[in-house]
């Protein structure tokens, strides 16, 4: 072959096969699966590691008043109350975080520049990232709430609180992407150490309820659990799970729109402050350093 055909052969542009965005999410969730279920003892450890977490709780609500909980407006059922609260902010947490460790990881193997030099956009990127780690967090959430059962957990189950648990759940996932796109900004920036992700597990711990009500903490702290998406989500969540209160409660509609204008509000921020990010760590060209 002559040069002049080798060149133009190379020269000549190769139609490419559009690819839906939600191929390209699949591909991402079947890619990250792979990925995890090579790790058989890894995730034996982690159900190990959440089942105790709930016995943990089980002992600690033995010796619990149920007085705080009734003044809350939640049935007087510590256990049930407790293991909502743990499980679900162990979800969300272990879910955000794992968006700013899978940003480490492609860095690391050396894949990040590969993906986002394609015809993949970032937005795309983070979502096929995202979906996976709350796809596994659902399996353990899942192990979670049925351990609690198997302990005494007493959940009021009917369609119409059924429905209000799916609406709070999706915006509970829909609201902490957004917080776990922060952290992967910040990640693309720092490589190591998480300050968004950090401050969030220890906060929401804290001040969201999560293992009493928000009633119990002074005036001047109360604002801070206020902030968080937890607080809401935890409160709606139980309302439902413990009291059987459906989307025509007051307090649970309240709960879904706090919801949603945190999410119209945050997410064209998250998603601007990771495209900085994005853009400045690639025109210093540090976007695969680790």
């Amino acid at each position: 072959m002559k040069v002049e055909e080798i060149v133009k052969y190379m020269a000549e542009i190769i139609p490419q096969r559009k690819v839906s965005v939600t191929e390209k999410v699949i591909a991402f969730i079947v890619r990250d699966f792979k990925i995890w279920w090579t790790y058989k003892l890894w995730i034996t450890l982690d159900i190990i590691s959440s089942l105790t977490f709930v016995a943990t709780y089980y002992f600690v609500s033995m010796i619990t008043t149920p007085q705080a909980l009734i003044e809350s407006g939640y049935a007087a059922d510590f256990l049930t109350f407790s293991i909502i609260g743990v499980s679900f902010q162990q979800y969300v947490f272990s879910s955000v975080s794992s968006l700013s460790d899978a940003i480490r990881e492609e860095q690391w193997n050396g894949t990040m520049e590969t993906i986002l030099s394609s015809t993949t956009s970032f937005r795309v990127f983070l979502l096929g990232e995202s979906m996976f780690r709350f796809i596994i967090g659902s399996y353990f959430l899942a192990a979670s709430l049925g351990m609690g059962a198997l302990l005494g957990m007493r959940f009021i189950l009917n369609l119409e609180s059924m429905l209000a648990t799916l609406v709070l759940t999706i915006l509970l996932v829909m609201s902490h992407m957004v917080i776990g796109v922060l952290g992967a900004a910040m990640i693309l920036k720092l490589k190591q150490g998480d300050p968004i992700v950090w401050a969030f597990s220890w906060l929401t711990q804290l001040f969201s309820g999560v293992l009493y009500p928000l009633g119990l903490l002074p005036d001047w702290l109360k604002w801070v659990g206020n902030v968080f998406p937890l607080t809401y989500s935890l409160d709606g969540l139980r309302r439902c799970l413990m009291n059987g209160e459906s989307l025509s409660s007051p307090m649970i509609m309240d709960n879904i729109v706090k919801l949603v204008v945190f999410i119209v509000v945050i997410l064209p921020f998250s998603l601007w402050f990771f495209k900085k990010s994005y853009d400045s760590t690639r025109k210093e060209g540090a976007l695969g350093q680790y």
